[in-house]
């Protein structure tokens, strides 16, 4: 190759390079320009955070809850918050319309909204439970509180349980979930007839259908009525059916045949307690010598309330020697009960005054010559003291015809009921 020839493929070489270079630049120029426009726009956007951060209002709702506690007022939770001593005061004019204060129990909830504006709060929102059912809402308007109040809406639940009692009829109960009151008035359904202490057995079985009530989210609030009843025991099986005749303003409880479960006297007119001596010759325990002991002796805590075993009038009250606070009531058809060692009289118990089956009359006590709380529990018939446990007791309300036919139909419509809730 001659030297012309190399000098033509060196021009032509720097030119394809030239051309190449001029066509990378044309075809990336529009990147690079939308890179340095990006960068151009976040710093602008930066630059506007920056300058209205100083402006910004940090808001947001706090809430805060209280609990009252033993011995603690409405007006001293209130001091807890951040209300001022004008504000409180009108809080506590306002809600004595709609509550009595004095009966707000321990473990009422109150919970306060408040409002925070660049750590400035102010509260606008008091709400007060003052039981399960209801709430009380004060609120800010204009800078002022008013109040208002609110029945919360309950789900209604019927609710169908059969047991096999274990330790007790309590433990088994609770162990699915039983309300307890709804556990103390089966106990008291067939408190008339069943001795709990002698006659319950491990494997006995419980059936029970009732209504309870739920709040929207499904969680408990109160219970409601029983409407059936049954405890089987080794020998014998009991079951009730509940009854209501809106026009005589009856309510019972009544068995198969229309028979009320309602007896004269209760056998144990006291709930969850011990049967700790029984009727009959037994060594005193503070005398020292054999007594017969004319009545029966129920273990519980000091305190624990005592039931009137029947309707009737209060014939004595007051110190009886031994028997320490004592209690005697008259009732029909030649019945008397006793009831000693109480540590108080239930308020308004007084001599003749009329009390009703089932009312507290006093509270279990050591008084007299006790060796610990216990009641001691006498049924008298025309003028012996008799066995309360093995007493036979008249015979309670029987229904008749037009209650007693309005009955079996209702008892069909609880077992359809019960039949699809088990």
């Amino acid at each position: 190759m001659n030297i012309n020839n190399k000098f033509s493929l060196t021009i032509l070489g720097g030119l394809l390079i030239t051309l190449a270079t001029t066509y990378y630049l044309v075809i990336n120029h529009s990147d690079i320009k939308k890179y340095k426009n990006i960068n151009i726009i976040k710093t602008q956007q930066l630059e506007v955070l920056e300058k209205d951060s100083t402006d910004l209002e940090i808001a947001y709702t706090y809430k805060k809850k209280y609990e009252m506690q033993d011995g603690e007022t409405f007006s001293q939770i209130l001091k807890k918050t951040e209300l001022n001593d004008n504000e409180i005061q009108k809080i506590i004019e306002l809600t004595k319309e709609k509550v009595d204060l004095n009966k707000l129990n321990i473990g009422t909830r109150i919970e306060t909204l408040s409002s925070i504006k660049n750590d400035d709060l102010l509260i606008q929102n008091i709400i007060i439970y003052p039981d399960r059912e209801s709430e009380i809402f004060l609120f800010r308007n204009n800078n002022k509180f008013e109040i208002k109040s609110n029945l919360l809406k309950l789900y209604p639940e019927l609710v169908y349980q059969e047991v096999d009692i274990q330790n007790s009829i309590f433990e088994s109960l609770t162990n699915v979930n039983t309300p307890e009151n709804i556990i103390m008035e089966f106990v008291q359904l067939f408190s008339f007839d069943i001795d709990f202490q002698r006659e319950i057995r491990q494997g006995n079985k419980i059936k029970i259908f009732y209504k309870k009530f739920n709040d929207e989210k499904q969680n408990f609030v109160k219970a409601g009525s029983i409407y059936f009843a049954e405890i089987k025991l080794h020998n014998h099986s009991y079951e009730l059916y509940r009854f209501e005749n809106e026009n005589e303003k009856l309510v019972g409880y009544f068995d198969s045949k229309g028979k009320s479960a309602t007896k004269a006297l209760m056998k144990t007119p006291i709930n969850g307690a011990r049967l700790s001596s029984g009727f009959g010759m037994r060594k005193h325990p503070i005398l020292g010598y054999n007594k017969k002991h004319q009545g029966v002796d129920f273990a519980a805590p000091k305190g624990t309330p005592i039931m009137a075993a029947g309707t009737g009038h209060v014939e004595f009250v007051g110190n009886n020697g031994g028997a320490g606070k004592y209690i005697r009531i008259k009732h029909m058809n030649g019945y008397k009960t006793a009831y000693a060692h109480l540590s108080e009289y239930a308020s308004g118990i007084n001599k003749n005054v009329k009390v009703k089956q089932g009312q507290t009359i006093g509270y279990v006590g050591s008084t007299g010559l006790s060796t610990g709380p216990h009641l001691h529990y006498e049924v008298w018939f025309n003028g012996k003291r008799i066995n309360p446990m093995t007493m036979k007791l008249p015979s309670g309300k029987k229904l008749e015809n037009n209650d007693f036919e309005v009955f079996l139909n209702l008892k069909e419509e609880i077992n359809i009921k019960m039949n699809k809730n088990s």
